[in-house]
């Protein structure tokens, strides 16, 4: 689940088009990854949205740019082994087990429980169909869709991380938000670096135009 904003219905998340279902795909492998290097973090959010995708975390260790190599390099793992992403049914007891033992947005189970799945549990209406998914041993809360297997996201990159509050919510958790982007191939995921980064040029000319026009008044 996301900020409310984010949030898609059932609905809406089969009518998902390829490439949100392609980055929805790669949140779960930023995931995987963050919860290999990090296995004490915790998973809140992980839509898709305008321009790539996100994940909200709770994790101790503060993650900067520093750290995007390495997460990327684990990305690259996920990405390379090529698990399929498999849709599994479940009752409500048996997904909130799942999530008391630690195990939900996990690679194992944990001492602790995975406290935003638990909550986020127990938002999902009584008559909605509750669905974990699996790629390799990461599983996750989640209602889909996704891409067939981990393979398809090859394309991708780790753009920032910034603060969030858990569902939107100023009085509830701050959270780590890391945002990324994902395309069908590596050319396509260039000429968007490309565009971002002649559109930062565009800015920071703007920015000198008016600071000298300042100064010369």
């Amino acid at each position: 689940m996301a900020d409310e904003k984010d949030r898609k219905t059932l609905e809406e998340r089969h009518q998902m088009s390829d490439l949100e279902r392609l980055r929805h795909s790669c949140a779960h492998v930023l995931a995987t990854a963050v919860s290999r290097i990090w296995p004490d973090a915790q998973f809140a959010a992980g839509p898709p949205v305008e321009g790539g995708f996100y994940y909200d975390i709770d994790l101790k260790h503060r993650i900067s740019p520093d750290d995007f190599p390495q997460i990327e390099a684990e990305m690259k793992k996920v990405v390379k082994e090529n698990s399929s992403f498999e849709r599994v049914v479940m009752s409500r007891d048996e997904a909130m087990s799942l999530a008391k033992s630690g195990r939900l947005a996990a690679v194992s189970k944990r001492e602790v429980e995975s406290v935003f799945k638990v909550d986020l549990l127990n938002d999902i209406p009584e008559d909605e169909e509750i669905s974990i998914f699996k790629n390799g041993d990461f599983w996750d809360l989640c209602a889909g869709p996704h891409v067939g297997r981990t393979g398809n996201c090859k394309a991708f990159k780790v753009m920032s991380v910034a603060s969030a509050f858990y569902k939107g919510d100023k009085d509830k958790q701050s959270l780590q938000r890391i945002y990324g982007t994902c395309f069908k191939n590596r050319t396509l995921l260039d000429e968007h670096l490309e565009r971002l980064e002649e559109a930062k040029k565009r800015d920071h000319r703007r920015l000198g135009q008016r600071d000298e026009s300042f100064y010369l008044r």
